[in-house]
């Protein structure tokens, strides 16, 4: 006996042919008439949310996150992004363009701040203080 799931038609009794294939034999295809009575919606119990399902709705969807690991995220203050550019000045780099290394960890910082802003975590996990350490020779090490 196995179960299968559709969306049932308007009450009453039906006759449907069910019809089982094989990708990988011939002559093993099955046919068999299911006899089905579809009841008045009434009877049926009340549909409720399991909890944790609603809350899933809060989240973000795959779409949504993809979508918002591409936005670069607008400072409302100048005066963080003065700041900013004032230490890449005494360096003597001027304005540069970011690595792919260095936009990933930024994205990554920010995921985790979000992360932690939806979960009401107010402790950060900041790394800043953390050196990173990248090779470009391919020797075993």
């Amino acid at each position: 006996e196995h179960k299968i799931k559709f969306l049932a038609p308007r009450q009453g009794n039906y006759e449907f042919d069910l019809w089982v294939k094989s990708n990988a034999y011939v002559g093993l295809d099955q046919k068999q008439t299911v006899k089905l009575t579809s009841l008045d919606p009434s009877t049926l119990p009340e549909f409720v949310v399991h909890p944790d399902d609603a809350e899933l709705d809060d989240e973000p969807t795959l779409f949504e996150e993809m979508l918002n690991a591409n936005v670069e995220e607008d400072s409302d203050s100048d005066d963080d992004d003065s700041d900013d550019d004032d230490d890449n000045n005494k360096k003597g780099d001027g304005i540069r363009e970011l690595s792919a290394a260095e936009r990933k960890k930024e994205q990554l910082l920010l995921a985790r701040k979000k992360a932690a802003a939806a979960a009401g975590d107010e402790d950060s996990d900041d790394d800043s203080d953390v050196e990173e350490v990248y090779t470009d020779d391919k020797k075993k090490l």
